[in-house]
């Protein structure tokens, strides 16, 4: 997977129905509160799903302990959602045929960075997070990506350990680092 500008749209910007297993990006400036931003980033998830399927309303959205979930399919394809926010904007994460999982956050340093890292990162990320030359976006690098592939996978977060690590290899994952330095992950597992 690599994520290109062709996958990426900017709010309000309309993207088109994808082919099965090609993720979709969708960036939403939201307001605060997040109990706003989370409404905001539903109507735009409603208008993009009633877009895709022709201008009829979507079905609706159930809500579950993981974010929002469509039960239409597009297609003959199941939706898969994953919702993320930062910082006055949201990621809407969208994928047909498959799981799909998105994280943003800013790079920015914070006092509990490494006890953080260590309980819930693995050995690897704490040695590249402690060498980096700048370990707050290598802590977001690997932050996100860990998000991303839990929300893939529909897992919860717990402290790290080799077997929940060893799960998560079924998922592809990519990273990228926008200018605001923010990073934002996208983890896909198809079929």
């Amino acid at each position: 997977m690599k994520i290109t500008p062709g996958i990426i749209f900017n709010w309000p910007e309309m993207p088109a129905l994808p082919p099965p297993g090609q993720p979709v990006l969708i960036r939403v400036a939201t307001t605060q509160p997040r109990q706003i931003a989370r409404q905001e980033l539903r109507n735009v998830l409603r208008r993009i799903l009633e877009t895709w399927i022709g201008g009829s309303p979507a079905l609706p959205l159930s809500e579950t302990s993981r974010g929002p979930v469509w039960s239409g399919q597009l297609g003959g394809h199941p939706l898969d959602i994953s919702l993320s926010y930062a910082d006055g904007e949201g990621w809407i994460g969208l994928l047909r045929a498959g799981q799909i999982g998105v994280d943003v956050m800013p790079a920015q340093s914070f006092p509990e960075i490494e006890a953080v890292t260590r309980h819930y990162l693995g050995p690897a990320d704490v040695e590249n997070i402690l060498r980096s030359t700048d370990p707050s976006l290598a802590f977001a690098v690997a932050w996100t990506g860990l998000e991303a592939r839990l929300k893939c996978l529909k897992q919860p977060l717990t402290e790290w350990s080799e077997a929940p690590a060893l799960a998560m290899t079924n998922c592809r994952w990519q990273s990228l680092v926008l200018p605001e330095c923010r990073v934002v992950t996208v983890a896909i597992r198809l079929g």
